[in-house]
């Protein structure tokens, strides 16, 4: 069981203010590994499904306790991956999603929430920009590759 704590004011920067290294723009032609589809498809066709995206965390939500644990964010955007995007990686993959998205350039903390949802700390990185981390996440061979736990916990930056 988890707790929400409250919030803080932090608002996505926007472009040129972010520290993002890509835009969505810069992504949407990759293609993707997808086990589940005919054919690879691009980035731009999972966001087109509808079954991937990401949105700024509702400020109650950005910091958390797991049962009396200590408290664990801040957390800035939650991703959300359903069911055209189980195919993109193994889940107990050697590398689990959540590390691949750890490993992305201005993401600090990465917590797999549930089957469907990972809630990521990037307080410098716009939607965009998330966007692109997400992509780059995806396009990892390694969440490919079974043989690893499974993910699931929480993974900060260099952890």
């Amino acid at each position: 069981m988890s707790v929400f704590g409250k919030g803080d004011d932090w608002k996505p920067p926007q472009r040129p203010d972010c520290a993002c290294r890509e835009h969505e723009e810069d992504v949407l032609g990759l293609v993707i590994p997808n086990a589940d589809w005919d054919a690879d498809p691009t980035f731009a066709e999972l966001l087109g499904t509808g079954s991937l995206g990401v949105s700024a965390i509702d400020a109650s939500e950005r910091f958390m306790t797991v049962l009396d644990g200590p408290s664990l964010g801040p957390f800035h955007w939650v991703m959300w991956a359903a069911d055209e995007i189980y195919g993109c990686y193994e889940d107990d993959a050697v590398v689990s999603v959540d590390r691949a998205l750890a490993e992305q350039a201005g993401v600090e903390l990465v917590e797999w929430y549930d089957r469907e949802e990972f809630r990521i700390g990037a307080a410098g990185l716009c939607r965009s920009g998330m966007l692109a981390v997400v992509a780059r996440a995806l396009q990892d061979p390694r969440i490919r590759v079974a043989g690893g736990d499974g993910g699931g916990a929480v993974v900060q930056d260099g952890a």
